[in-house]
């Protein structure tokens, strides 16, 4: 499954700290802390720095790429940001995201239309957070025939059926298993990917929840993850829902975990 490392977000304050220090060598160890954890993409969000968040996204960008030769994941609602950071990146840049709201879908199109990136799609339009599966799948279909049509790829589709949280809707959790596997089936060649924060909100223990819930998701046919990959427990989760779900040939890559010792129960 592929992971989207989650800590490069200046709404964290430390982050938020170091980008406006220019604390190069904080970022670089949260960035190589979340690669030795597992990561295969950075997600790099600026947006809580209202008024400078286009310098600072770009900062950190050659921050990052300076030391890393890694996949960026450009995470901001800003066209513009996009369209200069889309000017920077390296490696094949994935873009985080894009909704089936008329209005922004058009003004991000213009930006992101026959650019070899992927593309995450939130189900989410006009009227707000989808509050049922078939509400959420009109969205999905929606925005794969738009990005098809300004020329994303199928392959290079994400779509995120934006899970809410459990304690206010007591089938956030079912919608969103259901969602993925609505998605794989009607859609064939599109991935599926989301965070986990949002099913615990204001609950206790809540990364046992978003762990559970990762489990879930991964059987129902996940693709992909934005999360924590310094967490040693969701990430041994994941390396066993592998392992059960039969992704894992002889056990080579849970085995290899536990050796180097990244493996905790």
């Amino acid at each position: 499954m592929l992971i989207v490392g989650e800590r490069i977000n200046t709404s964290r304050k430390q982050i938020d700290e170091a980008v406006e220090k220019r604390d190069a060598n904080f970022i670089l160890e949260e960035v190589k802390a979340q690669l030795d954890g597992g990561a295969h993409i950075i997600d790099v969000n600026a947006g809580s720095r209202f008024g400078s968040e286009l310098n600072d996204l770009l900062w950190l960008i050659d921050t990052i790429q300076g030391a890393f030769p890694v996949r960026l994941s450009i995470d901001t609602t800003d066209p513009l940001c996009i369209e200069k950071a889309l000017e920077k990146v390296k490696e094949k840049p994935m873009i985080n995201s894009i909704t089936a709201e008329k209005n922004r879908f058009e003004e991000m199109a213009k930006v992101i239309q026959n650019r070899d990136c992927e593309v995450i799609g939130l189900c989410m339009d006009e009227r707000g957070l989808a509050k049922n599966v078939d509400q959420i799948l009109e969205n999905a279909h929606k925005l794969v025939k738009n990005l098809e049509a300004i020329g994303i790829k199928r392959d290079n589709i994400y779509l995120d059926p934006s899970i809410q949280a459990i304690s206010v809707n007591q089938k956030a959790g079912l919608i969103a298993i259901q969602s993925i596997e609505r998605i794989q089936n009607e859609l064939p060649g599109v991935k599926t990917i989301c965070g986990l924060s949002n099913i615990s909100f204001s609950l206790p223990k809540r990364h046992l929840i978003n762990r559970t819930l990762l489990t879930l998701l991964m059987k129902a046919g996940l693709s992909a993850a934005i999360i924590d990959p310094v967490d040693k427990k969701l990430m041994s989760t994941i390396k066993a829902t592998d392992l059960i779900l039969g992704r894992d040939p002889f056990c080579r890559n849970y085995l290899k975990d536990f050796r180097e010792g990244r493996l905790e129960g």
